[in-house]
């Protein structure tokens, strides 16, 4: 990645902005304009170590601080390839923001704001409990359902679950809390996420200490991405940012019920709903990062979840999936972790018992 270029898709930004405004019904949700989270305004100048926290890296004997390692996607752990090109196999799921101002001592003092309007979810204050720290969901309603907007490493809260917020409000001071954190490299994490499963609690470990608000059950996208194409107030599509993005891989899955993320995301399914005969299964497609960008009818039906497609890489697949898939493009599998995501999506109580180890292609 060179240095001031920033990890967008410019082919979504400019949908994003160019699909004409649709009718809305009286009290329905909208498309949103999204505003940055702090004063920093350095993205929509340039972008680069001026408005990214670097990340301090060694590899292949050099040390650097690479702004774009704060930049979402895979953009940490490098390795090379034996072409002599360099990939990475470390997902960053969210954007961190860099601090303008500090006191003497060099404590960030730059206030936090929502970067929509919307509703506090979840506020976390105890910063031993997940490597965010202190940090601060708030709902979003757009047409495409409920999203919502993560920011983490806080120093403090200043917000409640079920307030109504706007991006004019203080939700919390930019800070360090949590894991690897130290003051130089303060910063506010920011992610825009999907939930996978609002009943994740009774999926999830017994040690989950989040309820659904836990991170492994919220999919970052990229925020930059919708920071950038509402520059000026312009107002942002997620259906058409979603059908820009690109699929990695695809898995068949029983069709057991409505999976919640259905349920409240009707935008991703790409059949005829309610329409009969039910199709025997379905087909979720994937990005490499594990957003779901689409659901689709299938004819074939499964007893287990299994890939049916997957795009060739230069590298094993695991390094590329957050070590959800295995083995070539032709022989691609769900890894253990990668079933247990799947499992997460299709998680029914009393309706679908996750099966004991994934079933091959």
């Amino acid at each position: 990645m060179r240095a001031g270029r920033l990890p967008v898709l410019p082919a979504a930004l400019a949908l994003l902005t160019a699909l004409p405004a649709l009718p809305q019904a009286v009290g329905a949700a909208h498309d949103l304009s999204y505003s940055l989270p702090t004063e920093n305004d350095r993205l929509y100048h340039g972008g680069g170590d001026a408005y990214f926290m670097y990340v301090d890296r060694l590899f292949e004997q050099v040390k650097t601080r690479p702004w774009e390692a704060g930049t979402y996607g895979f953009v940490r752990n490098p390795f090379r390839l034996q072409d002599g090109r360099v990939m990475y196999s470390r997902f960053h799921e969210g954007i961190d923001v860099k601090p303008l101002r500090r006191d003497a001592e060099g404590v960030p003092l730059d206030p936090v704001h929502p970067i929509a309007p919307g509703k506090v979810a979840y506020v976390c204050e105890k910063t031993g409990l997940s490597n965010y720290g202190r940090y601060v969901v708030i709902a979003h309603e757009v047409p495409e359902g409920t999203v919502y907007s993560l920011y983490a490493h806080l120093a403090s809260t200043s917000c409640k679950a079920g307030q109504a917020v706007g991006p004019r409000d203080d939700i919390g001071v930019l800070g360090s809390s949590g894991a690897g954190l130290d003051r130089t490299r303060a910063h506010c994490h920011l992610e825009v996420c999907l939930m996978v499963n609002a009943d994740y609690a009774k999926f999830a470990m017994k040690d989950n200490k989040h309820g659904a608000f836990n991170g492994l059950n919220l999919i970052g996208i990229n925020a930059a991405d919708l920071l950038l194409a509402s520059e000026g107030g312009k107002t942002v599509s997620l259906a058409a940012y979603f059908d820009k993005l690109p699929e990695h891989y695809r898995v068949r899955v029983p069709r057991v019920g409505t999976m919640d993320l259905l349920r409240r995301h009707r935008f991703l399914y790409k059949g005829v709903p309610g329409q009969r005969p039910a199709p025997a299964s379905l087909d979720i497609a994937f990005t490499a990062e594990g957003v779901p960008i689409a659901v689709y009818p299938a004819a074939e039906a499964v007893s287990a979840p299994r890939i049916v497609s997957c795009k060739p890489m230069p590298t094993v697949q695991e390094r590329v999936t957050l070590n959800r898939v295995k083995g070539s493009s032709k022989t691609a599998a769900l890894t253990a972790g990668g079933l247990r995501y799947i499992n997460q999506f299709l998680w029914l109580e009393g309706k679908y018992p996750p099966p004991a180890a994934p079933a091959t292609p």
